[in-house]
């Protein structure tokens, strides 16, 4: 896992706001509670946000000068966005020390917005240049509300900078892995894996977007796996299709005279029947090769790159 300077200011940032956390109640009710110590540590964190997403924005192939005219939101985290879909990547607040019960409080997607500018960008961005640019005047944007949402986007971007590749070994559950990623406050949420298709594809998911990491088998337990399974797969549905085969020539004169698409319905019902029927009757040698494949598997913890 990389080291870098950006995650041990992170930690210093966090460890700054828990302290404001033992002198205040910070709850629903408080997150509008705003001083100049808190607009510090808003205007320090996106700072830290301007200057490792320019980082990133190199490091992803962005091809701007690095002069003025590079923009941590529109260029940097637009380029982000457009390959990781960071706006939809959800932080979790976990410590015991911050009491929030609304669930808007707690899941976050404090990258939302991020990459546009002005009255488009998120409440903290908004936020973090009206201060900066009129403490006096703009002081109660310094809120802990829009403090706890720029550290959350900041938490996001150091994970994508250190790129951890976690290995899990057999735990297909992570149940070792520790999801709050080093960080005091926020956790993240990983998708399980679900499985393969026949063909070796990923099985994604809706909410595909929202995951910062995927459990994956390593491509040597993959490409092991998918032999033996597929072997195995291929015997089935060539008996299945057999078996289909003989079941509507047996109805034939039932089925015949079904309307197309019901009897495109029936051939698929019958063939998913006979699969389900092969499946459960597996022979004991066959699925005992196939529990021990997939007993074989390796896993690891990566991030979601948008890779599938």
């Amino acid at each position: 896992m990389k080291t870098n300077l950006y995650w041990n200011v992170y930690k210093s940032l966090e460890r700054e706001l828990l302290m404001i956390a033992d002198i205040i109640h910070i709850d629903d009710s408080q997150l509008n509670m705003y001083s100049m110590k808190i607009a510090d540590l808003l205007i320090r964190t996106c700072v830290e946000i301007e200057s490792i997403s320019k980082e990133l924005y190199f490091m992803e192939g962005g091809t701007k000068p690095d002069n003025n005219n590079l923009f941590f939101d529109t260029d940097c985290l637009a380029l982000l966005e457009s390959k990781w879909h960071l706006s939809k990547k959800v932080v979790m607040i976990s410590n015991s020390h911050l009491y929030l019960t609304e669930e808007n409080n707690i899941y976050l997607t404090p990258l939302h917005k991020s990459f546009k500018r002005g009255s488009s960008s998120s409440n903290w961005q908004k936020a973090y240049q009206a201060i900066k640019h009129n403490r006096v005047k703009s002081l109660s944007k310094g809120n802990l509300k829009h403090l706890i949402r720029s550290m959350g986007a900041l938490f996001l971007l150091n994970i994508y900078y250190r790129n951890p590749v976690i290995k899990l070994d057999n735990d297909c559950s992570a149940i070792s892995f520790e999801a709050n990623v080093g960080s005091s406050i926020f956790s993240i949420e990983f998708l399980p894996f679900e499985g393969f298709t026949k063909d070796g594809n990923y099985f994604k998911p809706d909410d595909y977007d929202k995951y910062t990491f995927l459990i994956l088998p390593t491509e040597e337990s993959k490409d092991k796996f998918l032999q033996i399974s597929n072997k195995i797969q291929d015997e089935i549905l060539n008996v299945a299709l057999k078996l289909t085969e003989d079941t509507l020539v047996k109805e034939a004169d039932a089925v015949v005279m079904l309307p197309q698409k019901e009897f495109e319905a029936r051939i698929l019902a019958t063939y998913e029947s006979k699969k389900q029927e092969l499946y459960t009757k597996l022979p004991h040698k066959d699925r005992k090769i196939y529990l021990d494949a997939h007993k074989s598997i390796k896993y690891e913890l990566v991030l979601n790159t948008n890779q599938f």
